[in-house]
């Protein structure tokens, strides 16, 4: 099974998160490093507002929330109640997706950056600490 085989991966992942949810700012590793927002960011605050059922918010947060979702849940009935491959079609929708993805953003960042989150600019980010240490004395 492929969970049970991934279990050291997902523990990491756990892991992961809980230490920079705990001693960062962020989970996300662009905004840590260079303190700008990714394509994904904002992915994590979307799908907590799913969970508390407020459909709207998660749609403001992050629009992809749902296509993804749709694409998992497919995803896991081919593999785990029908027990196929990944279909290439999938494959195709998931490339497309993903290239979506990355146009919104460049909107996203064009239209709102450095505004509201999860379009914000993070300063005390890794980059420009070593800058500030190392570089401009």
């Amino acid at each position: 099974m492929d969970i049970k085989s991934a279990k050291w991966v997902i523990i990491f992942i756990i892991a992961y998160f809980v230490f920079l949810k705990n001693f960062l700012y962020s989970t996300c590793p662009l905004v840590i490093l260079t303190g700008f927002p990714c394509p994904m960011c904002g992915m994590t605050r979307a799908g907590f507002a799913l969970l508390r059922l407020n459909f709207g918010e998660a749609f403001h947060i992050h629009p992809f929330i749902y296509p993804i979702i749709f694409m998992i849940v497919i995803f896991c009935i081919n593999r785990y109640l029908l027990l196929k491959k990944t279909p290439e079609w999938m494959k195709w929708c998931m490339i497309f997706l993903l290239a979506s993805m990355v146009l919104f953003y460049i909107w996203r960042m064009y239209r709102y950056f450095p505004g509201e989150p999860p379009m914000s600019y993070y300063y005390n980010n890794a980059a420009s600490c070593f800058f500030r240490t190392f570089v401009i004395r």
